[in-house]
């Protein structure tokens, strides 16, 4: 029994290891410089008393929509204009356009970093979430409509 558990052990890694390596280096190299320029834009100083602190939590009342920005960012539209990016605790390499995002907040009516989503597309059913990938949300970081711009053309460059 030990040397099937083994086994299975071994054949589990491999595949791990072969999923790893499903990317070439260069789609990898440009991924990582890709979250880097997003990363430097977001990083912009921004006056507080203008735009807010970044924040744990969202109320489910402050935000009006929300959308993937690639596979490691979520733009939240606020009222008023306000504008959070949440960068998410890791990648979550199926966000694209046509995702739907089932949120799972602990806490009723608020959105929090930690709290989970199931991202399952825009034409499957509501039962495939069970299966879907889970990601986990981050901080929310406020930005300005012209960060948004940035990073919607640097994503368009890809």
């Amino acid at each position: 029994m030990h040397a099937r558990g083994l086994a299975v052990c071994t054949i589990i890694a491999s595949l791990l290891t072969a999923a790893g390596c499903a990317t070439s280096p260069e789609d990898e190299a440009r991924r990582k410089e890709m979250e880097a320029d997003i990363d430097e834009i977001l990083a912009y100083e921004l006056d507080p008393a203008e735009v807010g602190e970044p924040r744990e939590c969202l109320s489910e009342i402050e935000f009006r929509s929300h959308r993937a920005l690639g596979n490691r960012h979520l733009l939240f539209e606020g009222k008023r204009g306000k504008l959070w990016v949440n960068v998410l605790r890791g990648r979550c390499t199926s966000l694209n356009d046509d995702s739907v995002f089932i949120m799972k907040p602990r806490l009723s009516g608020r959105l929090c970093e930690f709290d989970s989503f199931n991202v399952v597309y825009r034409f499957e059913s509501l039962s495939d979430a069970r299966s879907a990938p889970i990601c986990v949300l981050g901080e929310f970081k406020p930005v300005i409509e012209a960060q948004v711009k940035e990073i919607e053309d640097r994503l368009e460059m890809r």
